[in-house]
């Protein structure tokens, strides 16, 4: 099978294959960002949804709706955001 060009792949994925690779370091940066200040953000926002988009705290709420529309008041894209509820008593819920 024929390896596709840039181009026919940026027609198939709708964005360039650079972009994708962009988006995807951003994400995984905003991760270990999580990651590595997981027990400042609990101290910090304790009981609340949080927005993390390239690597800072974008929004907090305490419902996810209001960190929803925070973000979109902003213009940051919320399926591309890490969003975590800082549950104090040890559960994870992330979307």
């Amino acid at each position: 099978m024929p390896r596709l060009s840039a181009k026919k792949k940026e027609e198939y994925l709708g964005v360039s294959p650079k972009k994708i690779h962009r988006d995807l370091r951003a994400f995984s940066r905003t991760g270990q960002f999580l990651a590595s200040n997981e027990r400042r953000l609990l101290k910090k926002y304790p009981r609340q949804w949080v927005a993390l988009y390239e690597g800072k705290v974008r929004a907090s709420a305490k419902s996810l709706d209001k960190v929803i529309s925070k973000l979109e008041q902003q213009e940051l894209p919320p399926n591309e955001s890490i969003i975590w509820y800082m549950d104090t008593s040890g559960r994870k819920l992330i979307l």
